[in-house]
């Protein structure tokens, strides 16, 4: 599996190094946020599960087994198409659902989605109706690939076609009214109410959150950056120091604190607002070269490495060497879902180092 990386461990676990690769040669360095520099298994992984787990319970009673649900995290992000976690709890839960009988399907089409206040009366084999869930869930994520919400779709209608079940989808679809924006789409309000607490909900989408969560669970989110790599990155890199995140930026704020100014260039840090503010036609969020290029132009350099946990980092990568960019790539694996598959794919991606954790960067220059 090695082959062509030079291996080595620290405390926090094996590195390992692309064959005759210097990465002293950047001027740059830019970075993730979500499982880079902070452990997001406690909070947007876990934001996926209870969303999914409240549209579930809420038809049959009962959460589906979390180790099942972060499994198809795990699978959509090795896809290259899932950087977006509305459309990661969107494909799960339409996974799940499509394992349903026609007969619940077509009462939960015709339901209002309101406030989750009383289950669907429908009656059910808890056993069964799982293991059809679970089983649905996994034939739709056979389709999953890096054209995203489109390959599911495209899923769907080559599992379903000329089924009711198919119909009765595409409404719970347009009831959920997603794709969407929080405060427009149900589903994308439960998730960032969950994940914001309903005060930063409210002064980040100007919108009602659904059920007054006062704790969001980005207050449990740490950066997990020691001091000293701080202080190595501030030294080899001074102000050249950037953010590429699909993180809302007051999310970034809330998470870095002051970090984002003392050691990130705030006028070479952009988010997902930036790609909702330009994006038109046009999607330019991971994997789009959008992101890392501003970067770059902003930090008015000519190389730039990039320190990213997904598939979608390496495309973005990939889709910005092709626009004639020198930007390097370091994989973090440690807060993956499924670390073994993760290293693989990174390896195939020829990624110059892949690292257990942000902080053995200082292990590389």
């Amino acid at each position: 599996m090695t082959e062509g990386y030079k291996e080595f461990a620290t405390y926090n676990g094996l590195n390992f190094i692309k064959n005759y690769v210097d990465l002293r040669k950047y001027e740059a360095i830019a970075f993730d946020i979500d499982g880079t520099l902070i452990d997001s298994r406690v909070s947007y992984n876990e934001t996926i599960y209870q969303t999914v787990s409240m549209f579930y319970q809420w038809v049959v009673g009962f959460k589906p087994p979390k180790n099942e649900i972060n499994s198809s995290v795990a699978r959509l992000r090795l896809t290259g198409g899932f950087n977006n976690d509305w459309d990661t709890a969107y494909t799960v839960l339409i996974g799940l659902y499509s394992g349903f009988p026609d007969e619940i399907l077509k009462v939960l089409s015709s339901t209002e989605y309101r406030f989750f206040k009383d289950y669907i009366k429908v009656k059910i084999n808890k056993e069964s109706i799982l293991e059809t869930s679970i089983k649905a869930l996994n034939y739709l994520l056979m389709y999953a690939d890096s054209k995203g919400l489109q390959s599911i779709e495209e899923g769907l209608k080559k599992l379903y076609n000329r089924k009711d079940k198919l119909n009765y989808l595409i409404e719970i679809k347009n009831k959920l009214n997603y794709p969407n924006l929080p405060g427009k789409s149900l589903l994308s309000t439960v998730f960032d109410e969950l994940y914001l607490g309903m005060d930063l909900f409210k002064e980040m989408w100007q919108a009602e959150p659904v059920f007054k969560i006062k704790k969001g669970l980005i207050e449990d989110e740490k950066v997990v950056l020691e001091n000293d790599v701080k202080t190595f990155l501030k030294k080899k890199f001074g102000n050249k120091i950037g953010i590429a995140s699909g993180r809302p930026k007051k999310a970034a704020v809330k998470t870095l604190k002051d970090l984002l100014g003392n050691l990130f260039n705030p006028e070479s840090s952009f988010f997902i607002d930036d790609v909702y503010i330009r994006s038109k036609e046009q999607w330019l969020g991971k994997p789009n070269p959008f992101l890392i290029e501003q970067v770059i132009k902003n930090l008015n350099v000519k190389s730039c490495l990039y320190v990213g946990d997904s598939y979608e980092d390496v495309l973005m990568v990939k889709n910005t060497r092709e626009l004639g960019y020198e930007v390097g790539f370091v994989g973090v694996y440690g807060f993956s879902l499924d670390m073994k598959n993760f290293i693989q794919k990174f390896m195939e991606a020829g990624a110059d180092a892949i690292l257990p954790s942000v902080n053995d960067l200082k292990f590389l220059f």
